[in-house]
């Protein structure tokens, strides 16, 4: 009687938790990311982004973070443009004074002879680029794979030679030439991957790395290529035969995260909210917030700030929380009922020997 008692309240756990894991299962299916509770988190994200906004307009914050960022040198045309444009979704106008001091600082920095120095600044060095041009001053070279193998090689020849190896420029370089083969392997997107590299290399030319982020670069460098084999490569494929994706994944993932950011944003506001993410945690959290709101992520980072942001991303953490937990007690049912069914196979065989 007892035994099935516990049968049936086993039976009915597992099934219970089998159809809940089921419907998340497919629902997380569905699409790329491919989740429902990923749909329902960016839902909430972009919700608590409205009111947070929305409150910021009517306290004053918002127009007050405009006059920080027109005071600033240099100025940052795509913050404040980013700031204005959630002041107008508002129906916020900035002060008279405020107007009127954005149109002469605009008018100060965008003429002919400023944008021809701030071009020719970037081109020589692109660390002197601001986000505001840095697709219109040559800078797009980075985007591409011309860079990739040239790095490639360029390392490679360092490291056969006893040099000092950027491996930093390495990961990048090496992840943008094999990312197609190597990204299936991880369950990954090989055109995100090559987008976040693509970025990631801008980044880093532009003193804009955090180095939270480059030390996964290096990290991957070092373990994730034989290098007995480096100097030796000529394409791709040869270097893709010289790769370790599991040390790989996490240089992968991080890459596949700024990948989406940019997707979202664009280059310039990716290149602006990685510069503040620490490590590849923040990284990951802050791309949520850009697929989630990218027409206000830019302005929700200015005036609310970095900490608000990681913290509306959590609903995202607390979505895929619940789905692992419903998974594990439907695994744990089932190892139950497992070694219940055990357990009775077992004792009648003793019964049977017994009689024998």
């Amino acid at each position: 009687m007892l035994r099935s008692a516990a049968r049936a309240i086993l039976s009915l756990l597992l099934a219970l938790s089998l159809t809940f894991s089921l419907w998340s299962g497919w629902q997380l299916a569905q699409g790329w990311p491919g989740s429902a509770f990923v749909a329902a988190g960016a839902a909430r994200i972009e919700a608590a982004l409205n009111r947070d906004l929305a409150r910021a307009a009517g306290d004053g914050r918002m127009t007050a973070r405009l006059a920080a960022l027109l005071d600033a040198a240099p100025r940052n045309w795509l913050a404040i443009e980013a700031v204005e444009e959630e002041m107008a979704r508002q129906g916020l106008a900035p002060p008279p004074e405020l107007a009127a001091r954005r149109d002469a600082a605009y008018q100060a920095d965008h003429g002919v002879i400023a944008t021809g120095k701030a071009c020719a600044a970037c081109g020589w060095d692109a660390r002197n680029c601001s986000l505001e041009i840095v697709l219109i001053c040559g800078l797009p070279v980075y985007l591409t794979p011309l860079p990739d193998l040239a790095g490639v090689l360029r390392e490679g020849t360092h490291y056969a030679t006893g040099q000092e190896v950027d491996e930093v420029d390495f990961a990048l370089s090496a992840i943008g030439l094999t990312a197609v083969a190597l990204v299936p392997l991880t369950w990954g997107s090989s055109a995100l991957v090559k987008a976040g590299a693509g970025v990631a290399r801008l980044a880093r030319r532009m003193g804009h790395l955090p180095e939270g982020v480059a030390r996964v670069f290096a990290r991957a460098a070092s373990d994730g290529f034989d290098w007995a084999g480096i100097a030796r490569v000529r394409s791709a494929d040869e270097l893709a035969a010289l790769a370790r994706p599991a040390a790989l994944r996490p240089a992968l993932e991080v890459l596949e995260d700024g990948g989406r950011m940019s997707s979202a944003l664009g280059v310039p506001a990716t290149l602006h909210l990685l510069a503040h993410a620490e490590d590849a945690g923040e990284l990951r959290r802050l791309a949520h917030v850009a697929e989630a709101a990218p027409n206000r992520s830019v302005a929700a980072f200015e005036v609310l700030g970095k900490s608000r942001l990681l913290r509306v991303a959590r609903h995202l953490s607390r979505a895929a929380i619940r789905f692992a937990a419903a998974l594990a007690v439907t695994l744990l049912a089932l190892a139950s009922m497992m070694g219940h069914a055990l357990g009775n196979a077992l004792l009648r065989e003793v019964r049977r020997r017994a009689r024998g």
